[in-house]
């Protein structure tokens, strides 16, 4: 006999945007419904949901303070449904917090069901009150010393998903403008973001970060952020190829894509980094750059939101360096011969 899914408890500080039927049919209960964020922070704490989602035509003062309030006491999975998307303060709501920004533009059937399973999605995620980092990694770092001697790396390369936002900016930001390789992320965002996330994370590193498009080259001390909307690969050239995306991934970008690629082009001088997500989208684009010689890196468990794209790429030995949030940066510098 088949155990019935357990329903998703969520609790809505905003209107009700989604009939509680159709939500109920998607394995998503409604426990509470409140205008109020300062009321969203008390039944937060007496109902415990699972996931919480704040909808707003654009974010208030009070609705980012509940968002930190929040996973400062009572650590939630928090979604913000925006009208208006603001750029700045998305980013500030995703600071303080929120997994994810989501956009109501056409609130068609598809984007009603994009967005109840995103709810699915984030329930499952353990979040946690602070990243805590460590000031060593697990693995001996000489490991990388003595992969990487014969030249500089060509490309840094780093998959990234949920709660990947926030660990991007702690790595971009200990990186100085004139870091001698070029960097390209695929962090899974919803469509429509990439510009958003380059803009923040371009105010927040020395290093100049930009959307991905077709046919970028790849620059030393250039961040490109590969868009959603399309399958990012990097092209024999060293430049950025752009194309539909490929029927049947669920993630976007494709960190696989983007991953392999770069081993095709850039065999051992590369580095590919996995961080926190869920899902196995990265997994074999590290196995292709451990396959090219490159050297490969994964996020730990203690400062991973989400350990599962980390875990399951350590857990196959594709993983040559195992570190902390923190250091990252200092790894990666230590590849391309940074001191």
């Amino acid at each position: 006999m088949n155990e019935e899914k357990p329903f998703v408890r969520v609790l809505i500080v905003g209107e009700l945007v989604i009939a509680e039927s159709e939500m109920a049919a998607a394995g998503i209960r409604v426990i509470g419904v409140t205008g109020s964020g300062k009321e969203g922070v008390n039944l937060t704490r007496r109902l415990c949901p699972d996931v919480i989602m704040i909808v707003v035509e654009t974010p208030q003062s009070d609705d980012l303070e509940a968002i930190e309030v929040i996973m400062k006491n009572q650590p939630t999975p928090i979604l913000l449904l925006v009208g208006c998307l603001d750029e700045r303060l998305a980013r500030e709501a995703v600071s303080r917090g929120a997994l994810e920004v989501f956009q109501k533009e056409e609130f068609d059937s598809r984007c009603r069901r994009q967005l109840l399973h995103k709810l699915r999605v984030l329930a499952g995620v353990k979040v946690i009150r602070h990243i805590s980092g460590r000031e060593e990694g697990r693995a001996n770092s000489d490991a990388m010393s003595a992969k990487m001697k014969k030249e500089h790396l060509k490309a840094v390369i780093i998959a990234s998903s949920l709660g990947g936002a926030a660990i991007l900016e702690i790595i971009l930001s200990q990186l100085a403008a004139d870091f001698p390789a070029p960097i390209v992320v695929a962090q899974h965002i919803s469509e429509g973001f990439s510009e958003e996330l380059a803009d923040w994370l371009d105010h927040k590193t020395s290093l100049t970060v930009r959307v991905a498009t077709h046919g970028a080259r790849l620059l030393p001390g250039l961040v490109l952020i590969a868009p959603p909307e399309y399958d990012v690969r990097i092209a024999a050239q060293g430049t950025v190829a752009l194309s539909p995306c490929l029927p049947g991934v669920i993630y976007h970008p494709c960190c696989d894509s983007l991953l392999s690629s770069a081993a095709d082009v850039y065999q051992e001088a590369v580095v590919g980094v996995i961080l926190t997500g869920m899902g196995a989208d990265g997994v074999e684009g590290i196995a292709a750059i451990k396959r090219a010689g490159g050297f490969t890196m994964a996020q730990d468990e203690e400062s991973s939101l989400i350990y599962n794209m980390p875990r399951l790429a350590i857990e196959r030995g594709l993983i040559d360096l195992v570190v902390s949030a923190d250091a990252i940066a200092a790894e990666i510098k230590k590849a391309v011969f940074v001191c």
